[in-house]
């Protein structure tokens, strides 16, 4: 799952994010990474692996991550794409 976000400060985000650590683990979160964007730092992308997609999108809609949210200052509504396996290419 990739989810695209505007914050208003990555480090008022962040601490945010980690706070739900323990709640992605029991929604099946393999882990993931973060991603900033060099000409914008306050538009991140969040590549994050998950054991069954059903359990991806139920997290997104669980109270405690939609305030978390709020509280970590994201600005607008997150675009989540939901991706299949990558595929993996040398050059």
């Amino acid at each position: 799952m990739l989810v695209r976000l505007i914050v208003q400060d990555y480090e008022q985000w962040k601490p945010v994010f980690d706070e739900l650590a323990d709640l992605r683990l029991k929604q099946g979160s393999l882990g993931g990474q973060i991603f900033r964007k060099t000409d914008n730092p306050k538009e991140l992308l969040v590549l994050f692996q998950w054991d069954n997609p059903d359990q991806a999108r139920g997290y997104l809609q669980l109270p405690e991550v939609q305030q978390a949210m709020q509280r970590a200052g994201v600005t607008a509504p997150p675009e989540v794409t939901f991706l299949q396996e990558p595929v993996f290419f040398s050059m």
